[in-house]
């Protein structure tokens, strides 16, 4: 839901991060994959754009996949990979950093 709340109202959420996003649904598809924001817009709105997800998640491969499109997009994206599944662990990881971030 990030991604697809986040990255279609640019105008309203300068940050977005997402961690281990699930992206198998329809809402994902007809965002990204049929159609996609503007490119530029967003690019002029996101302050902070980050995905994170563990290397032993079983999202991995398909989150992996969304960082290829957002990059191929030309977007400011910031990935967070580490070591370890999806788990509590991995988001207080991900939290730490990305709060640290936002907070600048």
């Amino acid at each position: 839901q990030t991604l697809n709340i986040g990255l279609t109202n640019s105008a309203k959420f300068a940050s977005v991060a997402s961690y281990a996003p699930y992206t198998a649904t329809e809402e994902f598809r007809r965002n990204f994959v049929d159609g996609f924001p503007d490119p530029a817009l967003l690019k002029k709105n996101l302050k902070q754009f980050t995905i994170s997800v563990g290397t032993e998640d079983f999202l991995y491969e398909s989150v992996k996949q969304n960082i290829a499109l957002f990059e191929e997009k030309g977007l400011p994206l910031k990935t967070h990979i580490v070591p370890g599944g999806h788990t509590w662990m991995a988001c207080k990881k991900f939290l730490a950093t990305t709060l640290q971030e936002l907070f600048k």
